[in-house]
């Protein structure tokens, strides 16, 4: 009987999940719509852009990263307007390096037990990418029975002048 509700509950908490995405107009991330997207992307040819993203989750608070981006390298940084020094990490702010992030999250997918998951529960990871261009428009996991959630919206994005 257990069994029973536990796998009613799963097929409750996958409908709800997918009404949510689906409203939202997030897809699931699949290593062939991360394909697609870099390809876009790649085809677009933009290297330099200011973007502003906005990152949430259950274990860190709200931080908002305004990034400027020349010759497809992060040449500044700031979170919640404090400078970031350059160094390591500061490229996972670029389009490229979002991508780097989602495909890792595709990797986690796999192994949902990492987030935290109990044994039984999978990782969601869902994405809108731009049609046009590829790049990332907003990003949302969540991990069934934890909450080890995470949001990455770009609240913010223009081409710059070479």
């Amino acid at each position: 009987m257990a069994e029973l509700q536990k796998a009613s509950f799963l097929s409750c908490l996958l409908s709800v999940l997918v009404l949510t995405a689906s409203c939202s107009g997030l897809s699931e991330l699949t290593p062939a719509s991360l394909q697609e997207a870099q390809d876009r992307w790649t085809a677009s040819r933009q290297s330099n852009y200011h973007m502003v993203i906005e990152t949430k989750s259950d274990h860190m608070e709200t931080s908002r990263y305004d990034v400027t981006v020349r010759d497809k390298q992060v040449v500044k940084l700031a979170r919640n307007g404090m400078p970031v020094l350059p160094g390591g990490g500061v490229q996972e702010y670029s389009v490229e390096g979002l991508f780097h992030t989602l495909d890792q999250e595709i990797d986690l997918k796999e192994k949902p037990q990492l987030l935290g998951a109990p044994p039984g529960y999978a990782s969601y990871p869902m994405a809108r990418f731009d049609p046009a261009t590829g790049r990332l428009l907003r990003f949302q996991r969540s991990v069934g029975g934890t909450k080890n959630s995470i949001e990455i919206n770009v609240k913010e994005f223009e081409i710059l002048a070479p």
